[in-house]
Order: C-alpha cells, then sequence, then structure tokens
C-alpha cells in the first residue's frame, strides 16, 4: 500500500517536471508612422481560408497600436507550419476597406513579409515552422 502511494505521488510529481511540449509565439506587426489604430491579426495552421477568412483561422486578435508596433503573444500552439495575415484598422471596427475593385485601402501585411504582384501571396509563401520553445516572428504592414 505505501509503495502505491508513493508511486502515485511520484508520478505526480513528476508531470510537474516534465518539459513543455507546446510552443509560444510571439508576433510584432510593424505599423510605420503610426501611433493610434489597431492591428487585426489572423494565425493560421494550413493553407485552408488564409489570408482572409477569419473563421478558418487557428487564432485572431486585435491589438493596439503602440510606437508604431503591435504585439500579438500565442501560447500553447501546436508545432507545425503557420502564417500570419493582419491589417491596419484605424477605427477598431474589424472591417478592412477596400475600394470598388476590392483592393484594400488600409494597410496590411504577412508573415515573413511575403507579397505577390497581384493577388495576396501564397500560404506557402508566407508560411513559417513553430518548434517547441519561444518564437518571435516580425513583418511589416505596408
Amino acid at each position: 500500500m505505501i509503495n502505491q502511494t508513493i508511486l502515485i505521488l511520484f508520478t505526480l510529481l513528476m508531470g510537474l517536471y516534465l518539459p513543455d511540449n507546446s510552443a509560444q509565439l510571439t508576433i510584432q506587426v510593424e505599423v510605420p508612422d503610426t501611433d493610434s489604430g489597431f492591428v487585426q491579426l489572423l494565425l493560421f495552421k494550413g493553407d485552408k481560408g488564409f489570408p482572409e477568412q477569419a473563421t478558418e483561422a487557428l487564432e485572431t486578435a486585435t491589438a493596439k497600436v503602440q510606437s508604431g508596433k503591435a504585439i500579438f503573444k500565442f501560447e500553447n500552439l501546436e508545432t507545425g507550419i503557420y502564417a500570419v495575415s493582419a491589417f491596419y484598422d484605424a477605427d477598431g471596427d474589424g472591417v478592412m476597406r477596400k475600394n470598388l475593385f476590392g483592393i484594400p485601402k488600409d494597410r496590411y501585411g504577412f508573415s515573413n513579409d511575403a507579397r505577390a504582384a497581384f493577388s495576396a501571396p501564397t500560404f506557402d509563401s508566407a508560411s513559417f515552422s513553430l518548434s517547441l520553445g519561444e518564437h518571435t516572428i516580425s513583418f511589416t504592414l505596408k
């Protein structure tokens, strides 16, 4: 009986010392010449819905712009391939303004500072690998 109790206690305590099997991601979005407004961000794990479909994003987040940047922190992420899209939201309504042709009026950007000539970049061009531990990426809205 004592041996079982010791074994159970040992097992429970070892769980406290096991390494964290998740990834933490800090994303710094640069918004040049701006100290107000918000950045709306979508974090995707896989290409489904990238770059605009918030319902397909793993995470959605909003951060206030301070000193020309917005900082986002995500914890307990699985390892894998991710991509990020974001846009500047001056009034905080969560809606990207577009012209009659569907071209964004607001500044926007993607992880890896990915760009495409006449469309949004692909998931592959914006993707990055996330392994265990803490990671930081940054990109600029243009």
